[in-house]
């Protein structure tokens, strides 16, 4: 406690110490706190945005750091490139905060400009060699959160910061560790990887999205954005009308039998992109692209036009940047199939069997058939293609057959 000195009495050599010192504690008790979101933002959308919010009332920090990874280590590549995803970060992110957090913002590149994985603890220690003072609080989707058993050094991290998060809609509160602080506040129901499918299946998403992230995306081609008007334009209008007409049986299907329909749409989207190639030049593009066909010679001599799905998924992935292993296995099982299909690639298969736009008797039957019976549809539409093959005298690939011979295995 500082002693009180009488009115005009300079104070003595041992007061000014103890004044300073009692000074230099304030200074050295004064923490700055200092909120930071990472993340791949790919893109940035409005669940970012609130829970950015959120933690910050919560917290009400000095200053918040938005770190974006070049490359984040639970997630895919990302599928922008991060110059794109920087852009599209500062018009949509902070813009859609309050002022009073708005105004504390900085977006750190070091993640992004490094241009190579990055590992949280990382950019924490570093942080904290770089600013003593500084309180660390990161916040992340409950995505993330419920993987932490996939984080690395996580007894470190749970040492270098506090850990906040809160709950989508689905995520079950078990599911959270323990060390995280929970926000009790209401999240949208949107994920990047939900707007990613919704942009490539050409689906309005400008209610998740800044006006100036969905300007921008539009304007780039971003996230399979130009693969509706490229399919109308480089198809021919019957293939294309065809496309459309699968897309809507693939996502009613999904959404019967429990599949995600915005995966299953823009499978059913991508499934005849390698129909943009001539079928002479399928043979040449599949030797360019050293793709894994079986039996490739045999097919480019007896069936060249067999090559198209698994060009397609390879335009999938190279042009339209899926990086979805799920839908680009369905592109390339859509027309031979193969011994093991996973039920979206079996919705596919039926979808572009029997789909609005085909005439042969068996398609409206098997239409109906395939919402009662996902897996006898699927038998039936097999069935269908192979007694069309042997009559008309066509060879028939040994995938076909060997998947269905192993469905008449099956007791």
């Amino acid at each position: 406690m500082i002693a009180k000195r009488r009115r005009g009495e300079l104070p003595d050599q041992d007061a000014r110490e103890r004044a300073g010192t009692a000074l230099d504690q304030i200074k050295y008790n004064h923490r700055v706190k200092v909120l930071i979101f990472g993340g791949s933002f790919d893109p940035p959308h409005i669940g970012h945005a609130t829970l950015l919010k959120a933690a910050a009332d919560l917290i009400k920090p000095d200053r918040i750091l938005v770190i974006p990874a070049f490359r984040a280590p639970l997630k895919n590549p990302q599928t922008v490139p991060a110059a794109d995803r920087l852009r599209l970060l500062k018009l949509g992110l902070p813009p859609m905060l309050p002022p009073r957090w708005r105004r504390i913002v900085h977006i750190d590149t070091r993640e992004l400009l490094s241009r190579r994985r990055v590992y949280t603890v990382e950019t924490l220690t570093r942080l904290k060699a770089e600013h003593s003072d500084w309180e660390l609080n990161f916040v992340i989707g409950s995505d993330w959160a419920t993987a932490w058993s996939k984080w690395r050094a996580r007894k470190q991290l749970t040492r270098l910061c506090r850990w906040w998060t809160a709950l989508r809609p689905g995520t079950p509160r078990r599911r959270i560790p323990e060390h995280f602080t929970l926000i009790r506040r209401p999240m949208p129901d949107v994920s990047s990887t939900d707007l990613r499918a919704n942009l490539a299946a050409g689906l309005d998403c400008s209610r998740w999205l800044h006006p100036r992230v969905a300007i921008l995306i539009a304007r780039r081609g971003l996230y399979g954005t130009g693969l509706s008007a490229a399919l109308k334009s480089d198809l021919d209008p019957e293939r294309f009308v065809h496309t459309l007409a699968v897309r809507r049986l693939a996502e009613a299907l999904a959404r019967r039998w429990n599949e995600d329909p915005r995966r299953a749409s823009l499978a059913a989207l991508l499934h005849d992109c390698g129909r943009m190639i001539n079928k002479k030049r399928l043979t040449r593009y599949a030797l360019d692209h050293g793709l894994q066909v079986p039996l490739l010679r045999t097919v480019a001599r007896r069936q060249p036009g067999l090559l198209h799905a698994y060009v397609g998924e390879d335009l999938a992935r190279r042009r339209f940047g899926c990086r979805d292993h799920a839908v680009l296995r369905a592109v390339r099982n859509h027309t031979l199939g193969s011994p093991s299909m996973s039920r979206l690639d079996r919705i596919l298969y039926v979808a572009d069997s029997v789909s609005e736009d085909r005439r042969h008797p068996q398609a409206a039957p098997l239409r109906r058939l395939a919402f009662q019976d996902l897996e006898a549809a699927f038998t039936a539409s097999l069935a269908a293609k192979l007694s069309h093959a042997v009559g008309q005298g066509a060879w028939v690939h040994p995938l076909s057959i060997s998947l269905w011979n192993r469905l008449c295995a099956k007791p």
